[in-house]
């Protein structure tokens, strides 16, 4: 094609082609024009994904596809310009893996936390697990901490998922996976400090 001829060409063209033709031509249009947009939104949770151990240039290894699916389901009768579409199916892509990789820390924590308590207190009892575990959490100025341990550990039915727990609550979900996490952190800091049976 002549130089220049994509100048004149709008994006919601581009789009049109990929949807109608799958055209390769205009799929590479588009990653040329907004690859420099995914990038700048990739690079604003670059401190995060460093943080939870997530590799950028995996995370970058999806912008091609990303661009193909945000070009198969873009609108224009939403009034929106495909950038803007493009971004927001940018940021959810790298929420995603935040939230994918928060959740396999999470497990992870859980039993790590659970499986330290039970070595460290007695090799046969969950009650004395819990009854440490209650004692400590009691005398955190946060009650909701210790209520939150008991509806995910002290029943003997299926754990509860954090929905269920946080309407319980009447709090976010999210909120109550943050004192979730607050009560493990006392907790091992208890297990590993000298004076393990006293109060905190």
């Amino acid at each position: 094609m002549e130089k220049g001829y994509w100048d004149n060409v709008s994006d919601n063209y581009l789009v049109e082609r990929i949807r109608i033709s799958n055209c390769e031509s205009s799929l590479k249009e588009l990653i040329k024009r907004h690859s420099a947009l995914c990038f700048k939104i990739i690079q604003k949770y670059s401190s995060t994904f460093y943080a939870n151990n997530i590799d950028i240039m995996e995370a970058s290894s999806d912008k091609n596809l990303i661009i193909w699916n945000s070009a198969k389901s873009f609108s224009v009768d939403k009034n929106v310009k495909f950038s803007t579409w493009l971004a927001n199916q940018m940021k959810y892509s790298c929420l995603n893996a935040i939230n994918r990789k928060t959740k396999d820390r999470l497990v992870t924590t859980e039993d790590e936390i659970l499986d330290v308590l039970k070595n460290s207190i007695t090799e046969d009892a969950d009650d004395n697990l819990f009854e440490f575990a209650d004692n400590i959490l009691s005398q955190l100025k946060d009650i909701r901490i210790k209520k939150i341990f008991s509806m995910r550990y002290s029943s003997r039915c299926k754990k509860p998922s954090w929905c269920v727990v946080a309407k319980k609550m009447k709090i976010s979900t999210q909120t109550a996976i943050n004192l979730h996490n607050r009560g493990i952190e006392v907790l091992r800091k208890k297990i590993k400090s000298e004076k393990f049976l006293d109060s905190i």
